[in-house]
């Protein structure tokens, strides 16, 4: 998509694990829409178009995020579903949670993993994500998840096998367990060793080592 255009229906269609390392990717294709098929296409956007989207092929050797946001809503590919939280508000915090340690530990046992460092997700299984139940968070917390996605949505993520040494994600860690949540800062020692446990997974690595 040129940086010029402004698309009526913006999309996130393929996956480029090179350009998807920060949490913010934009969209990378436009929909063309059938002649005469205006309305019903508008009708579809409504529906699903969304920012926020979960990957649904995590490669683990080679890509960084679990889930993405795009600038303004955007129709997922196949690669890139649309997740539509049922407040706005949650967003954020979803987005973030997913690309904690322990949000990739919850997608990759959540989904089937048919390849060696590979996990697929399917659209109809996305109600059953184990994820941070945000309807819980305080209207504090939900501001300091904004706070923490301004302070780490222009920083790379290295891929999610390589979470050992990904300082960005350490800090996302940080951020969402001891900021956000409140929790004490002894549990990142037993993190750091249940990271360290999960990237030597063999179904995480696929057979890359550990530097």
């Amino acid at each position: 998509m040129k940086q010029e255009e402004v698309p009526s229906f913006p999309t996130l269609w393929k996956g480029d694990a090179e350009r998807e390392t920060r949490l913010m990717v934009e969209a990378d294709s436009v929909a063309e829409v059938r002649e005469g098929c205006e309305e019903k296409a508008r009708s579809i956007w409504n529906r699903i178009a969304s920012r926020l989207h979960v990957n649904y092929e995590f490669g683990f050797g080679s890509q960084s995020l679990a889930m993405c946001l795009t600038p303004e809503p955007s129709i997922g590919g196949r690669a890139w579903p649309n997740v539509i939280p049922n407040d706005e508000s949650h967003e954020i915090p979803l987005l973030l949670w997913a690309n904690t340690t322990l949000g990739l530990i919850c997608f990759w046992w959540h989904g089937t993993r048919q390849q060696p460092g590979r996990s697929i997700v399917t659209v109809s299984n996305h109600p059953n994500l184990m994820v941070l139940d945000t309807r819980t968070l305080t209207v504090d917390q939900l501001e300091k998840c904004d706070l923490v996605f301004e302070e780490i949505k222009d920083r790379e993520f290295l891929p999610a096998n390589e979470a050992y040494r990904d300082e960005t994600r350490k800090l996302l860690d940080r951020y969402m367990l001891l900021s956000v949540l409140g929790l004490g800062e002894e549990i990142l020692s037993s993190l750091d060793t249940l990271r360290k446990q999960w990237c030597a997974e063999p179904s995480v690595h696929d057979a890359k080592s550990m530097q």
